[in-house]
């Protein structure tokens, strides 16, 4: 009896562990109209005019673990007011109020304040605009893919450059609440790397040729792609470095969207504003280093004194590696000739006698 004893108490205690093991997070997110009774179900969708699947289906897990969590539903989509709805016609306006507070405010969160930046800037949508230009134009979730966060090493938290993005939405008081908030952020952020914001700006815009021919843009941006590419800027990204200047490093401010062409007085790369600009990875600028340019298109017709120079030292350079290689493969073969081997034993060295040594 008591070995049946012991042994029920370990299959119950097996059974609490696995039920424990097992069981699954509930999705904790804000809900609270049960919009997922419906959109959970994977394969919810129709058939578009033009013969498309459009996906109507909501991961929950996904929803629970993103940035927008604790919005519910009816914040971005504001046009709703029944349920079941009518099909949707308007899309999302991320200028929207949210129904909840951000840490140490008393306003409610929107992105206004940072949409009116963006509309500002190069890539909002004008008037004048063609429509060809209106939907060449990144919106919103072009580049905000809504990423569930992920955690970074800390050497890669620029701790100056997030608070000036913190604060493009939030007050500067409340730094015990700030210093929480910002902080969480910091070990949770997704902002991107280098190579990821240089292969954003390029795909499907700024590398698609034909999208810019078409969009009438000069040659300039038709090449600034390349140009990039072959500077200094790009081949160090190009390496994986994480301190080299990207697109959004010359181009915009803290602010991340006031991104203006170059002929504007407030652009960053405005000449009048390139020192302070460069100041931002580099110390003792100059004007004289401010007039580099980076986007440089070194062609024997555009600048071909610059040419000549980078094609002479191309051959300098080349012809010395080659030269060397040369001269060890003639040293090497004239060794073997003479009954010297080469032997990799303990470090490479050179075994046996020259068979023209004749004094030894």
């Amino acid at each position: 009896m008591e070995f049946i004893r012991i042994i029920t108490r370990k299959t119950l205690f097996l059974a609490i562990f696995l039920l424990f093991s097992f069981m699954t997070p509930g999705v904790d997110a804000a809900d609270k109209e049960n919009c997922l009774m419906c959109h959970k179900y994977r394969q919810i969708g129709r058939i578009d005019e033009k013969g498309r699947k459009r996906s109507y289906f909501v991961n929950e897990n996904i929803y629970a673990n993103s940035v927008h969590r604790n919005v519910p539903c009816r914040d971005c989509h504001t046009y709703i007011d029944k349920l079941p709805h009518d099909p949707v016609t308007q899309e999302v306006n991320c200028a929207n109020e949210c129904h909840i507070k951000p840490p140490f405010s008393n306003d409610n969160f929107s992105h206004k304040k940072i949409i009116d930046v963006y509309n500002r800037s190069v890539h909002g949508t004008q008037e004048d605009d063609s429509p060809e230009l209106k939907a060449a134009k990144p919106y919103c979730k072009y580049c905000h893919l809504n990423p569930i966060y992920t955690r970074v090493e800390e050497q890669r938290i620029a701790f100056e450059e997030t608070l000036g993005r913190c604060l493009n939405c939030h007050e500067r008081k409340g730094v015990t609440q700030a210093y929480k908030h910002i902080t969480h952020r910091l070990r949770s952020k997704t902002s991107r790397s280098p190579q990821e914001i240089v292969q954003l700006c390029s795909k499907n815009c700024h590398a698609d040729l034909v999208l810019m021919k078409k969009l009438k843009v000069s040659n300039e941006s038709m090449e600034a792609v390349k140009t990039y590419n072959e500077s200094i800027h790009g081949k160090a990204v190009g390496l994986g470095s994480q301190k080299a200047a990207d697109c959004v490093s010359c181009h915009a401010t803290s602010s991340i969207h006031d991104i203006y062409k170059k002929d504007e007085p407030h652009a960053t790369v405005n000449k009048a504003n390139l020192v302070k600009t460069c100041k931002q990875c580099h110390e003792n600028v100059t004007e004289r280093f401010a007039q580099i340019d980076v986007h440089s298109e070194i062609g024997p017709h555009e600048k071909p004194v610059l040419y000549s120079v980078n094609v002479i030292l191309g051959f300098a350079f080349y012809g010395s590696v080659f030269g060397l290689i040369g001269l060890a493969m003639l040293e090497s073969y004239g060794r073997r000739k003479d009954g010297i081997k080469m032997q990799i034993l303990h470090g490479t060295s050179w075994r046996g006698k020259s068979k023209r040594d004749k004094s030894k």
